[in-house]
This record gives structure tokens, sequence and C-alpha cells, in this order.
């Protein structure tokens, strides 16, 4: 008896934990449409819930409040995951790590960071424009992308342990420079502003990333 009382149990929690999944996702997703579609101020929790089919209370108690539910909007976004690993843990910086060839270590770095910026940028875009009338989010912008450059200088030590940067670069000015190029600023002027494509985008985000970090390669 004792046993099959635990087994329910466990069935219970089970289902219990894919339900908050599923709700998570939906509010995510319902949230995701409406700020890009109506802007942040214009977007409220009341219509987040309506639309994902949940209570306004299970959204506060999930997201606390509107600027952090865009934050976790934006991780969605990048991942498609409703809770999904700090940056430098998920799959593809984990494999751009462990490889050992800096010149295909680069290349790896640059196709899984172009297609970042792609799904970042709508979602960024919001958030920069909601700094702009809300000094709370302004500075949780802010610190995002401070985050980027501690993420971004990560992965230009690990391609320096790979080999050399070019012409005595030190790690910090390689990835300041790695940092503005791939910033969704600057994806932004390429793709709306010179209506580039994303293929034509990223294969200039890993030429320019190629000649100005990393030494010619002997080939």
């Amino acid at each position: 008896m004792p046993e099959a009382v635990k087994g329910k149990r466990t069935y219970r929690s089970a289902l219990r934990e894919e339900r908050a999944l599923a709700n998570r996702v939906a509010i995510l997703t319902a949230a995701l449409r409406r700020f890009l579609e109506d802007g942040y101020a214009a977007t409220s929790i009341a219509r987040i819930a309506e639309e994902a089919g949940v209570s306004e209370d299970l959204v506060y108690k999930l997201f606390t409040n509107k600027r952090g539910l865009l934050v976790e909007v934006l991780n969605f976004a990048v991942t498609g995951q409703a809770d999904s690993p700090r940056v430098l843990d998920q799959e593809g910086p984990r494999k751009a790590k462990a490889e050992p060839d800096q010149q295909k270590k680069l290349a790896m770095f640059s196709a899984e960071i172009s297609d970042r910026i792609a799904r970042a940028r709508p979602v960024d875009d919001v958030m920069r424009s909601a700094g702009e009338v809300d000094p709370e989010m302004a500075a949780k912008y802010a610190s995002m992308h401070r985050t980027r450059l501690r993420n971004i200088t990560q992965f230009v030590t690990w391609l320096a342990e790979a080999g050399p940067l070019r012409n005595g670069l030190t790690v910090e000015q390689a990835a300041e420079t790695t940092w503005l190029l791939c910033s969704p600023a600057t994806h932004k002027q390429l793709t709306e502003q010179l209506g580039w494509d994303q293929p034509q985008y990223s294969a200039w985000l890993h030429a320019t990333l190629t000649a100005l970090l990393i030494p010619p390669s002997a080939d």
C-alpha cells in the first residue's frame, strides 16, 4: 500500500509540474506577442493573462511585475525555452568552449550569436523604448548589456586559450570590439537601414570578427 500511495503522489507531482510549465509557456508566448505588437506601455498584465488563459495573480506570482516578465520574454524569444540555463551553460556556448581549433571556435560563436541577435533584437527594441519612460527598466536594460559584455569576455578568453589574438590584442580589447559588433543596435542598422538579410549579416559578422580578432589562417 505505501508503494501505491508513493506512486500516485509522484504521478500527481509530475502532472502539476507539466501544468505549471504549460502555464509559463502560455504566458510567455502571449506576452511576446503583445509586447511586439502593442509595445511596452500599452501592454497590460490583464491582457496577457486573458490571452494566456490564466489569472492575473498567476502572472504576478511567476514574474513579479511587467518588467520581470519582459526580461523573461527576452530569454524565451532567444532560446524557445520557458526556463533556460544561463547563457554560458547553454548548448551552443558549451560546444564553442570545447572546440580546440581557434578558427572553428570563432566560426561556431559567430553562427550562434548571429542567430541569437536576430531572435533577441525585436524584444531588445521594446526594452530600449521602455527604458525611455521607465527608469527601472532603463537600469535593467543597461545591466543586461553589461552582462552581455561579461559573457562575450568569457568567450574571448576561451578564444585566446586556443591561440593568440591578432596583433597583441588584449582579451578586454577584443571583447569590447566583439560586444559592439554583436549588439542588437548594429544588427538593426544593417538589416533595417541597409536592407541586409540574415545570411548576409551572419557572413559579415564571421568575416569581420575573424579579420579583427585572430591571426590569418595558415591556409
